[in-house]
This record gives structure tokens, C-alpha cells and sequence, in this order.
């Protein structure tokens, strides 16, 4: 499953290099919230566990994260950055200057974990052609690893 997600991005972003990490700062917002009434869903999935069903229902407060992704230096032709995950074509776009915070709202980092919404985001800086630049990639594993570029930045 991994493996093809990695290919399918290779496919998508394969000649765009990635960001230096020097050039970029990724801070975590990590607060803990309850779900919405309305995301609470009665259905009855009988492929889960009952662990996984009372996780799913349970109003108590869960991990959600935010990442805050500030732009520490772009190059002069690094004039907008687009923003895509492994299930939207685009989150976002938008000019972008050094300085420049990127709020990206993963969600609760049990959903990301579980494959129940997007675990694999890219940032892409683009020229004011819209030519791509550079990249910055940030994925959550399965087992909650958080890696940036692909490197590891910590478990979730």
C-alpha cells in the first residue's frame, strides 16, 4: 500500500527536488479536541474492531493535529505554493513570501494513522508560471511515524 503511494506520487512529482531543510521550519500544533456531533456516525461497519467502533463514537477529547509550516527562505522565481494530498487533487493555493506560515490542518492523528482521511501531503513551490520548483513532502505512517522529506520527525 505504501509502496503505491509512493510510486503514484513519484509519477506525479517526479522531477521536482525537495526543499532543503533549512529553507523551511515545520512546527507541530498538537491540541487535544472532541469530534463534532455531526462527524459521529451510526453506522455499523462490521469490519471493525470494537475498539476501532468506540474510538470512532467517543466523544472524549483526541490528538488533531495542525502543522504549521513556515517558509524560512524561497528562491526569487518561489512565488506560490500548492498544496495536495493522497486524496484531493488540491487543499490549497496560495502566494507565499519568506516568512510565509502554511497552517496545514491534518485532522485527528488517529484518522491519519487509519487511512480514514489523508496521511500524505505535498507542498509545492511554483514560479509564477506555475512551474514546479521544489517540493516539501510530509507523511504519516501507519505506525504514526511523522516523516518530513523523508525524514523521521517523531511518532505520533
Amino acid at each position: 500500500m505504501k509502496l503505491s503511494v509512493l510510486l503514484l506520487a513519484a509519477l506525479f512529482l517526479q522531477d521536482v527536488p525537495l526543499k532543503p531543510k533549512d529553507e523551511f521550519e515545520v512546527k507541530l500544533d498538537y491540541q487535544f479536541k472532541s469530534r463534532p456531533p455531526q462527524s459521529i456516525n451510526t453506522t455499523v461497519h462490521l469490519d471493525e474492531t470494537r475498539e476501532e467502533h468506540d474510538r470512532r463514537v467517543s466523544s472524549t477529547p483526541l490528538p488533531f493535529l495542525t502543522l504549521n509550516i513556515k517558509m524560512l527562505k524561497l528562491s526569487e522565481e518561489e512565488v506560490r505554493v500548492r498544496v495536495t494530498n493522497n486524496l484531493t487533487l488540491r487543499v490549497a493555493m496560495r502566494k507565499v513570501e519568506a516568512g510565509t506560515t502554511i497552517p496545514l490542518e491534518i485532522g485527528f492523528t488517529d484518522d491519519a494513522k487509519d487511512r480514514v482521511t489523508a496521511h500524505h501531503y505535498f507542498l509545492t513551490l511554483l514560479s509564477p508560471k506555475k512551474a514546479e520548483l521544489s517540493k516539501i513532502e510530509i507523511l504519516i505512517e501507519e505506525d504514526g511515524t511523522f516523516l518530513v522529506n523523508g525524514e523521521k520527525r517523531g511518532k505520533f
